[in-house]
């Protein structure tokens, strides 16, 4: 009778959930990588440094400016000149006009605009982990929305399998009080277990609820989006120690983001070395000038050609100021190389402790399924017992107790072991393919 009222409330579970959208991990991830305000955010900012690295920002490309003017005056001019002429004029207009087209280009700048274009490439190289690495962290927080939905949604019907397991254990123990072999109290006990029981769905029912809401702002969509995850927590991951050292340090985003600091401070320290150079800038310009006036000696002025020149500057003593500049930046470089070093010990340690995490959920998650099944099999048994009057009602709830125990413990085992596979795959690197 209990396994035809179990099989029922499997397939009415089964037929409301067909009524909702089926969402597979891979798809929620799909749509994070899509949708995700962190992720796309990244995106734009990728976008941003790959705008940024260009010659002209390197100052490698000449500089080109176009310039006009156009002028005019009237005045009252009055001239005496040494030769005892006298030119008096009321309202002379003067009008000029002029253009040029104008060229600056810094040839030589001791290797600076060389150190400016490696950090400017270094940079969008930056900006490149960084995205990965908001969609790492975006993909391990899908997961373990994910997985806490299912999680959820095999407490909840583990709990409704129990509740009629109490419901059972409620009408036999009825049965026994009008057959007077059992008092009102076993009744009582019975009523009052199955109540809690319900009580006991509703709030997985709204930790349910919040794990999806979790999940869909994740997703970037709407809080109220109704769908139905993967039925069970499935762990096939077996990875070995060794590869996961190897792949997490060539694939952790911690350990490419301290390298590439490296790489900026070391072209820092040229860009400050390229002070102690000559800079050599040549420059050119086609220029045309008219000027027109109705006052003094010429009254048409202009001017037009080609005319170029190289400049060159050498610092030669500022003080020391560059020399302390190059020190301070070396120090910084080697605080570097320090931090890294620091990165890659502390990105070994989390390779270990979630390697051994793994390992002994795994070991937990096959004591617990032996426990689960023993225990369904005791309160099988018990039940049976109580039924026939061979065993009391405080024997049936201490092995009804034992199997709820075991179920929580089962469930919440291979969550855990399913985290510890997450954050193993976030540590090497391999959450984003």
């Amino acid at each position: 009778m209990i396994r035809k009222a179990l099989l029922l409330t499997m397939l009415l579970l089964s037929r409301g959930l067909l009524a909702q959208e089926m969402l597979s991990l891979d798809e929620a991830i799909k749509i994070a990588l899509e949708k995700n305000y962190g992720v796309l955010i990244s995106k734009n900012e990728k976008a941003i440094a790959k705008a940024q690295n260009n010659l002209g920002n390197a100052g490698m490309s000449p500089t080109i400016s176009l310039n006009a003017s156009l002028s005019t005056a009237n005045l009252d001019s009055y001239q005496e000149f040494n030769t005892g002429a006298i030119q008096d004029r009321k309202g002379a207009t003067n009008f000029g006009t002029g253009a040029s087209i104008n060229a600056d280009w810094t040839v030589f700048d001791g290797l600076r605009m060389f150190a400016i274009k490696k950090r400017l490439n270094i940079a969008e190289g930056m900006s490149e982990i960084a995205l990965r690495q908001q969609m790492e962290n975006t993909i391990y927080e899908v997961i373990l929305a994910y997985y806490d939905m299912v999680r959820s949604n095999e407490l909840i019907r583990a709990a409704q399998q129990n509740l009629l397991l109490y419901e059972e254990r409620r009408k036999i123990a009825q049965l026994r009080l009008e057959i007077g072999s059992d008092s009102k109290v076993d009744v009582m006990l019975s009523q009052s277990d199955e109540n809690r029981a319900r009580a006991g769905i509703i709030q997985l029912e709204l930790e349910l609820l919040n794990a999806r809401v979790r999940l869909n702002t994740l997703l970037s969509r709407s809080v109220d989006t109704d769908f139905k995850a993967a039925d069970t927590i499935v762990v096939n991951y077996n990875p070995a120690l060794d590869e996961l050292k190897k792949s997490s340090s060539s694939g952790n985003t911690a350990l490419l983001w301290s390298r590439q600091n490296e790489t900026l401070f070391s072209e820092s320290i040229r860009e400050a070395r390229s002070n102690n150079l000559p800079f050599v800038t040549v420059s050119g310009a086609y220029m045309f000038n008219s000027t027109q006036s109705q006052a003094g000696f010429v009254f048409l002025n202009r001017q037009n050609g080609l005319n170029a020149g190289i400049t060159a500057r050498w610092m030669i003593f500022n003080g020391n100021r560059n020399n302390r500049l190059v020190k301070e930046r070396n120090l910084l470089y080697l605080n570097q190389r320090y931090i890294t070093d620091q990165v890659q010990l502390a990105v070994d340690g989390q390779v270990y402790v979630n390697y051994q995490a793994f390992l002994l959920n795994k070991k937990i998650v096959d004591m617990e399924f032996q426990n689960l099944r023993d225990s369904r099999e005791v309160l099988n048994i018990s039940l049976e017992r109580y039924r026939i009057g061979k065993s009391n009602l405080l024997e049936t709830i201490e092995t009804q107790k034992n199997l709820e125990d075991a179920q929580v413990r089962y469930i919440n085992a291979l969550y855990s072991t399913k985290l510890a596979e997450a954050q193993l795959l976030r540590v090497n690197g391999s959450l984003v393919k």
